[in-house]
């Protein structure tokens, strides 16, 4: 009886300290009580690959997910035997497992369960939930009419997007909201998604996605605000951040960056645009490894010695890491995938119908996804490889404020690859007719030209 008395007085402080549990969880209230949350994950053969989360559905109670009877059996055998408190569960279908979000009891310290959880035959990863911040300020400028678009003159967009305007390029935003209304961003964002159970109206209300999203969309030539480094680009908002009370930038965790990265491997994006970090994350890298696996082409944004401890993702091997400025490197040497590129007193959308200078790498990650994009059009077969490589090897001799990217000269050199393929495609096929060989005697002297 007594130790009937002693589960029931636990079961009550458990319910106490975590309130929510399944559709109804609360990420203000779960991002607070980080300190106490674990997320656990278990292979389930069973996992199908429909989706799990709407804009207007939200999460669903973790009892009618499309998932195995024996998934759920093992939630609760979990939450019974380790004396948790189930907040949150879903399926990562790219990576084959379930995930659910743990309370943990004062029972255990987060030391002791991560350890006993380690050994359970059926976890496969136990870890703690991870926080992660976008990295964005009020820029110092009032004045409106201050040079405007600095960053277009700098890259030399109107000369670029004779070129390419990143046409037929799926660039996915895992950030905070966007306002879809937006005079200079209407009819660019062709899908949404909302993983933070917020509503419509503050999906459009969101700073810092509207933002990002207007520095590498916005509209050419409609005769009013901005232009986006790739205008022709589709854009994909997934929403994993949401704006935390009483704090200036967006915040985002483990739980909501998974859902959102696994929808647009899923969507089978060109490019993963986060403008975000924060404390490395095993789940997180795990699908983000996945995302590079499949050929997307990840962008972050890079801290650097402003944020130390900070910098996950774009301290990841073969995702692009951006700074805003040289400063940020801390006096040390820049990475064989980081770039500088255009991220201080940016003007760029905001919220109803405005427009704002704004700094920070949140927005020099924004470039680089939009000339990435501008890349692709040229040579979609091009890898995230190819791309670091174009970057990185034609960025100028910088300031300590300036971005740092060639834009033309990477341009110019990802028209030669493009042409050197086209000729080695063509020498590859076995039977050339008369009129191929005329294309080829074209295609070899624009590639010898290109040379000179």
């Amino acid at each position: 009886m007594k130790h009937y008395q002693q589960l029931l007085l636990l079961l009550l402080l458990i319910g106490f300290i975590f309130p929510c549990k399944g559709d109804g969880t609360n990420l203000q209230h779960m991002t607070a009580m980080a300190d106490r949350i674990i997320l656990v994950t278990f292979v389930d053969r069973g996992i199908t690959r429909s989706p799990i989360a709407s804009l207007t559905t939200g999460y669903r109670p973790s009892n009618n997910y499309n998932t195995s009877t024996w998934s759920r059996n093992v939630a609760a055998r979990l939450e019974t035997e380790y004396h948790l408190k189930n907040l949150a569960e879903w399926p990562v279908t790219e990576l084959g497992v379930q995930c659910v979000v743990f309370g943990v009891s004062d029972i255990h310290s987060m030391e002791e369960i991560l350890s006993i959880l380690a050994k359970d035959p059926q976890v496969e990863l136990v870890q703690r939930m991870g926080i992660f911040n976008t990295y964005a300020t009020q820029s110092s400028i009032k004045d409106p009419y201050y040079n405007l678009q600095t960053s277009a003159q700098t890259l030399q967009l109107e000369q670029i997007h004779r070129i390419t305007t990143g046409k037929n390029v799926k660039i996915a935003l895992v950030d905070t909201g966007v306002e879809l209304n937006h005079p200079d961003l209407i009819g660019q964002i062709s899908t949404t998604a909302d993983y933070t159970k917020g509503n419509t109206e503050q999906f459009s209300a969101d700073v810092h996605g509207t933002a990002v999203a207007g520095i590498i969309a916005a509209i050419k030539d409609n005769n009013i605000g901005i232009v986006g480094v790739a205008p022709n680009a589709e854009i994909i908002a997934l929403k994993a951040c949401w704006i935390q009370q009483g704090v200036n930038q967006a915040v985002c965790n483990s739980f909501t960056l998974a859902l959102a990265i696994n929808k647009a491997i899923k969507m089978d994006v060109d490019i993963l645009n986060l403008s975000l970090g924060g404390p490395n994350d095993p789940l997180v890298e795990r699908l983000i490894d996945k995302a590079i696996e499949k050929g997307i082409i990840v962008v972050a944004a890079d801290p650097g010695s402003y944020r130390p401890g900070g910098r996950f993702p774009a301290s990841k091997d073969n995702v692009i890491s951006v700074f805003r400025s040289l400063e940020q490197s801390g006096g040390k040497s820049l990475g064989n995938s980081t770039v500088i590129a255009p991220g201080i007193d940016i003007l760029t959308t905001t919220p109803t119908a405005t427009y704002a200078f704004l700094t920070g790498c949140s927005f020099a990650a924004a470039h680089v996804s939009g000339i990435a994009a501008l890349l692709l059009e040229i040579n979609h077969d091009l890898t995230p490889q190819d791309i670091i490589n174009l970057l990185v090897t034609t960025q100028k001799k910088i300031d300590s404020t300036a971005g740092g990217i060639d834009l033309l000269a990477v341009i110019n050199e990802a028209q030669r690859m493009a042409q050197k393929q086209s000729v080695l495609h063509y020498l590859g096929r076995p039977h050339i007719s008369k009129l191929k060989i005329n294309n080829l005697h074209a295609l070899l002297l624009g590639y010898i030209l290109s040379q000179s």
